[in-house]
């Protein structure tokens, strides 16, 4: 059987997710749970493990005193804006039957380390989050811009920091158990 593919993308198999979806509007497929457990090793330096088992190193740059040995929370923020959009414009311009050449989006912004660092009031985050869309088609530019524009209401990452999203943050936190463990080894060494 031959797949029906555009731009890598198997749009029948696209339908058949989508048909899931509809039928099982709570289901694991409509409905999937994500998470990472970040790890702290050292310094700013963090190891994350997400949903599929795969793993990203954090740090921060030199400047900020870091060890610049991985990827800021700025740039994996960015990068996830940007890749939830191209997957979302991508799904979309299959499902509708046009052939991409090229696409590149450019995400950057600024952050106010000035507040992050205690010196001034006001938020800490991005101050404005910009993305320019590079995209060839064998499409007319108004049709591809009006399909882009109806697809960013659809794309889960940008919906998630344009709307207000509860965090949900439970703190655990235990004693250090060296005085513990000391008195273990102390016991050992005295028999």
């Amino acid at each position: 059987m031959t797949k029906n593919c555009i731009n890598g993308i198997d749009v029948d198999r696209l339908q058949v997710t989508r048909d899931l979806i509809q039928t099982d509007g709570d289901g694991l497929i409509a409905r999937p749970q994500y998470q990472a457990a970040v790890i702290w090793n050292n310094g700013y330096h963090t190891t994350s493990c997400v949903t599929d088992g795969q793993k990203i190193i954090g740090d921060e740059p030199e400047q900020y005193g870091g060890g610049g040995a991985g990827l800021t929370p700025q740039d994996m923020l960015l990068s996830a804006i940007g890749h939830c959009l191209t997957a979302t414009y991508i799904g979309g311009l299959s499902a509708a039957g046009i052939t991409v050449k090229h696409l590149q989006l450019s995400v950057s912004g600024r952050v106010n380390f000035r507040s992050a660092f205690g010196l001034e009031t006001g938020n800490p985050g991005f101050e404005n989050i910009g993305i320019t869309v590079d995209i060839r088609t064998d499409s007319s530019p108004e049709d591809v811009k009006e399909i882009l524009t109806k697809l960013l209401k659809t794309a889960p990452i940008p919906d998630t920091i344009i709307r207000p999203v509860p965090l949900d943050i439970e703190i655990i936190c235990k004693e250090n158990e060296r005085n513990s463990e000391f008195s273990h080894s102390q016991e050992g060494e005295q028999r």
